[in-house]
């Protein structure tokens, strides 16, 4: 399930370190979206799609005695959306209360351009909501207090902690800020050292549901927060 090689992320020498770095920019992000990166600028799922996360968003949104929940209550953010069609995915597996920033204003016109896939009539813009925020330089909207039920980050905090020390430690306090007590947050990694997600999700704060740290390329972690 997790055979995307990211390796190129996570060499030792001199080299390496220099190529990771530019992962944590913002200009490397605005470049890809406009044509001039390493990914394709349209569309791209990063490490897996959405059919290999689907079964742990169901297992870990069920309530205490396993009944799903009703997919149209749950409130699911997704930070550093790039141009990842999860949002697409979520809004047609029946997730319809969807948050989703990034930024990159590149990567925002993409997710418009990819919700236009959605059949007419669907009245997304209703539901979905679209938002150029930056969870390094500054706190996330005030209004997003303790408002998700879900937070779903594929390869974000991974970025972010390319971008600097103490910048990941800070991203993590914000999703803790923006989910309800006992909301789930799911991340999806494959750079993050294990000692410093260990720190950032510290077991006062967050209880570990599954621990990626054993899976291959790319891990799959499931917190709750306490």
């Amino acid at each position: 399930e997790f055979e995307k090689d990211y390796s190129k992320f996570q060499g030792d020498d001199d080299e390496d370190a220099n190529a990771r770095s530019q992962f944590g920019t913002k200009s490397y992000w605005d470049a890809m979206y406009e044509g001039m990166g390493d990914f394709d600028a349209d569309e791209y799922s990063w490490y897996y799609g959405f059919e290999v996360l689907k079964p742990y968003l169901i297992e870990y949104t069920a309530d205490d005695d396993d009944n799903k929940q009703d997919k149209s209550t749950i409130s699911i953010l997704i930070p550093g959306c790039g141009n990842d069609p999860l949002l697409l995915d979520l809004y047609n597996a029946g997730y319809h209360r969807l948050t989703a920033f990034d930024y990159s204003a590149g990567a925002i016109e993409r997710q418009k351009t990819l919700l236009e896939y959605l059949p007419i009539g669907s009245n997304y813009e209703d539901t979905v909501e679209l938002s150029v925020e930056d969870a390094i330089a500054r706190a996330l909207p005030k209004e997003w207090e303790q408002s998700f039920d879900v937070i779903i980050e594929k390869g974000a905090l991974d970025a972010i902690y390319l971008s600097g020390d103490g910048n990941f430690e800070r991203s993590v306090k914000e999703f803790s800020r923006c989910l309800i007590p006992g909301g789930i947050c799911m991340s999806f990694s494959g750079v993050v050292p294990e000692e410093v997600r260990r720190d950032g999700f510290d077991k006062e704060n967050w209880e570990w549901l599954r621990d990626g740290s054993d899976d291959l390329k790319a891990g799959c972690f499931v917190l709750r927060k306490r």
